[in-house]
């Protein structure tokens, strides 16, 4: 904890004032001011002491029961102070001031979102706020500071208390620019066969039982003489290979608007897993080892999670891959009875 006041009220000065009062206090005429300067040195020394009891007992918690948040949402988190009995008893007030990263924002603060300035009150252990997700990627709060301000503007102790509370924003599943996925083609799959537009398909044919006119299948009733309406089944074995390029139209910059891209990738990817499909993805970038980033093949709420969290994951600063190399290295290691999706520039827009 640092004590921000005038310079004559630093510690150490403390020696200085004490030493020169006792030997002015046995000077003529001049007693008054050894006496001064004994009272200050103990004004200092009361601050300091100050100082070093708030320091042992404040601390400053966020718990959050959210980890995990979409581009957009809310949600409120758990602001606790410890040792708030000990500036009650100072009757001194307090004050947080919260910054957090670009992907948070306190919605309640319109003038600046980012930043957060707040008085705790000390009979209250917990204080609710909000917190809402701006930004697809890792989001934090990468400043705070408890202020307990002294009266008569005599100073003001700051203590940093760093928070280890990290949220994770996953790109938004709601295309911008809205875009639809006909160009996509889904692996120029035909329509009535493809699952983000028919989830099911024809097969085979059985007596007419009263379904809708839309169901009955001509051939079948021509061949037998008789009505017959269409047995179908959910398309629930499909596989995909969804390639994500998300370099420009040079092939090596990032696409300007690679943002774009990527909610398209999460978009369809929680869809087709929701119908039950299979999902493998490759993503133009280095990991950690230098080797291109690869999902093997996912299915489920498990297969959806890990992939938005390696989408929330990339960054402008990260390397990337070329668009000739990753063409390559897609077709040599993708899943050949797969139907092969490319996200790219070509793709971004209908």
């Amino acid at each position: 904890m640092t004590f921000s006041t005038h310079n004559a009220l630093q510690k150490q000065w403390i020696p200085v004032y004490g030493f020169a009062g006792v030997i002015l206090v046995f000077v003529p005429y001049i007693q008054i001011v050894g006496y001064a300067l004994c009272l200050l040195a103990g004004i200092v020394w009361f601050f300091e002491r100050t100082r070093k009891q708030l320091e042992q007992s404040l601390r400053l918690h966020i718990h959050s029961h959210e980890s995990l948040l979409f581009v957009g949402d809310e949600t409120e988190v758990q602001v606790m102070l410890d040792g708030s009995e000990t500036v009650e008893r100072l009757g001194l007030p307090i004050r947080v001031r919260l910054k957090s990263n670009t992907a948070l924002s306190f919605p309640d603060h319109d003038r600046s979102p980012n930043s957060l300035d707040l008085t705790l009150r000390t009979d209250q252990a917990r204080h609710m706020l909000r917190v809402q997700a701006e930004f697809r990627g890792p989001a934090y709060i990468e400043e705070c500071v408890l202020a307990v301000p002294l009266p008569f503007h005599l100073g003001t102790y700051l203590l940093e208390c760093p928070i280890e509370k990290r949220w994770t924003v996953l790109p938004s599943l709601t295309l911008h620019p809205p875009v639809g996925t006909k160009r996509l083609a889904l692996g120029d799959r035909p329509l009535t066969a493809s699952p983000l537009r028919n989830p099911l398909q024809v097969l085979g044919s059985k007596p007419y039982e009263g379904e809708p006119v839309k169901e009955i299948d001509w051939v079948a009733t021509a061949k037998l003489g008789r009505v017959q309406s269409k047995v179908f089944q959910k398309t629930s074995l499909d596989t995909f290979t969804f390639a994500v390029d998300l370099s420009g139209p040079s092939g090596y910059t990032l696409h300007h608007d690679f943002e774009s891209i990527i909610s398209q990738v999460a978009y369809v990817t929680t869809r087709l897993l929701k119908e039950e499909c299979k999902v493998e993805l490759f993503i133009n970038r280095f990991n950690g080892e230098g080797k291109m980033e690869h999902i093997s093949l996912q299915e489920g709420e498990r297969g959806s999670r890990l992939i938005l969290m390696m989408l929330a994951d990339l960054h402008p600063g990260n390397r990337f891959i070329s668009t000739d190399a990753f063409v390559r290295m897609v077709e040599r290691k993708r899943l050949k009875q797969s139907h092969l999706v490319w996200f790219n520039q070509h793709n971004l827009y209908d």
